[in-house]
């Protein structure tokens, strides 16, 4: 029971925290422009647990027919709603015309990698069908030797099958160590998508305590049990190994392929086993596997894009805002998004990115007149540009107010719902400002309020605005009739 309880814990310490939560693909809308001389990648990152500026992230692309791959950078390009987007691009125009390609990060304790597709079931798998799920340090084995020390991860995939691959610093892959020493070497496996405290094992060893197999753990008993086999390969310092996707979403707790949530916890282990315990020698990088690359055709046909719903508001402070949807038939992102609007062009920004159906585009912008502007919005998706004809907008500007709702009248500001937000504290500060000190009782009052019957234009700037009208208008409010309410800040009537 001990090492049962050991390997456990060992597993649920660095992917135990995956289970029973809600995720987002780690790239959510991985996305490319039309194939030309210069292609674009887009992919954006929806959920805080992926995002890290310090992480390195990178395109993968290769020409399909070909083994060698190639990288490209991926920087964060804006952020829109809670949404990162990051943006690479290539020069690059693949011999057959077939680009391959996915995205791969990495920071210092974790890789998330999309995958090459291993289409022919080939085993061992070569090393250009694999994703690089991470190297780990060399020398860094507790209590055991150079066979027992990770070096790397790498995954990949088919239809029907997992495949990994441990490499080590030496030594090969031996499975005892003299008598009642046991090694086991093993990649563990979680399903984030999973409500159950499980984690699911592709095992190597050779000992009466463990054989090489399948395996899920329950971590609430510690429970063991073999749910399939799994194939092996030792190469030099390279273990292969792989199992049947059947046998993993024959199991209640994995019911589908791939996960809900797009993606495996995976963490390689070593572990040196006697009859009475059981201790870990080395854990590699943790890394979410995604099951998943892409094809781009550049011999293929592309459809220009359409743009729709476009719309230009503004308010009485000046701020406009534009919306337009982009959509594209082949989903291809756009390269230029742009609002022109007089004789600036701005980037306009889409919070969705699911260009076949339609991306709401937007971006604002500020003016501080009043006139007619013209404006176009003009997007391309890398080979076709497409703009809207040139319209125009008359924008009008309501001048800024320091009048407090609901009304006019409350020359001290201290609030208040209709009829009750002005009151003899106001009337009080009028007559100062009328009669008693006519120089400095204006000071600090806010005129908009005191020009009750706006015989001045707002802004009021000149307290000589405010007299005996204002004031007689506001005592009948107060004594002669309180329901005739004094008007609006904006100078509509209130009753």
């Amino acid at each position: 029971m001990k090492t049962l309880i050991v390997l456990s814990a060992l597993f649920a310490l660095p992917l135990g925290s995956l289970h029973a939560q809600e995720y987002s693909p780690p790239y959510e809308y991985s996305t490319s422009s039309a194939p030309s001389t210069v292609t674009y990648f887009n992919f954006d990152i929806t959920d805080s647990l992926y995002y890290d500026p310090a992480a390195v992230n990178e395109l993968i692309y290769r020409d399909q027919p070909e083994t060698a791959w190639n990288s490209a950078d991926m920087n964060e390009a804006y952020q829109a709603c809670s949404t990162f987007t990051y943006s690479g691009s290539i020069s690059y125009q693949p011999p057959s015309n077939m680009l391959e390609w996915y995205f791969r990060s990495e920071n210092d304790t974790v890789v998330v990698s999309q995958s090459p597709k291993n289409n022919d079931d080939l085993f061992p798998v070569p090393v250009y069908l694999m994703a690089d799920l991470g190297a780990d340090a060399i020398g860094d084995v507790e209590g055991g030797g150079s066979h027992l020390d990770i070096t790397h991860c790498y995954g990949s995939y088919s239809d029907s099958k997992l495949y990994f691959r441990l490499d080590n610093n030496g030594g090969g892959f031996p499975t005892s160590g003299g008598l009642f020493t046991y090694y086991l070497y093993s990649v563990g496996m979680i399903n984030p998508s999973s409500t159950d405290s499980v984690a699911y094992i592709l095992l190597y060893a050779n000992n009466p305590l463990y054989s090489t197999g399948l395996y899920i753990m329950d971590m609430t008993d510690s429970s063991l049990t073999n749910i399939g086999s799994v194939t092996t390969n030792i190469s030099g310092n390279s273990l292969s190994m792989s199992c049947n996707i059947a046998d993993l979403t024959a199991q209640p707790e994995w019911p589908e392929w791939p996960p809900e949530a797009g993606f495996v916890g995976v963490a390689p282990v070593t572990t040196t086993a006697t009859i009475t315990d059981m201790s870990t020698n080395d854990v590699g990088k943790s890394g979410l596997f995604i099951p998943s690359s892409y094809l781009l055709d550049f011999a293929g046909a592309n459809t220009i894009p359409v743009l729709t719903d476009q719309n230009v508001s503004y308010d009485n402070t000046g701020l406009v805002t534009t919306e337009i949807t982009y959509t594209d038939a082949e989903n291809n992102l756009a390269v230029l998004r742009s609002l022109h609007f007089e004789s600036i062009q701005y980037d306009m920004l889409a919070c969705e990115k699911d260009y076949e159906n339609g991306a709401l585009f937007s971006t604002s912008l500020t003016v501080t007149e009043d006139d007619w502007y013209r404006y176009y919005f003009e997007f391309s998706d890398g080979v076709e540009t497409v703009s809207t004809l040139v319209d125009s907008i008359y924008i009008e500007l309501v001048p800024p107010t320091c009048c407090i709702p609901p009304s006019v009248g409350d020359l001290d500001q201290s609030g208040g719902d209709l009829g009750f937000n002005y009151d003899g504290a106001d009337l009080s500060m009028m007559i100062n400002g009328l009669f008693i000190d006519p120089t400095n009782g204006w000071d600090g009052i806010c005129l908009d309020e005191a020009d009750i019957d706006f015989s001045s234009e707002r802004p009021v700037t000149d307290p000589l605005t405010v007299d005996g009208a204002d004031l007689s208008i506001l005592i009948d409010a107060l004594f002669v009739d309180p329901s005739h309410f004094l008007k609006n800040c904006d100078g509509t009537d209130n009753w």
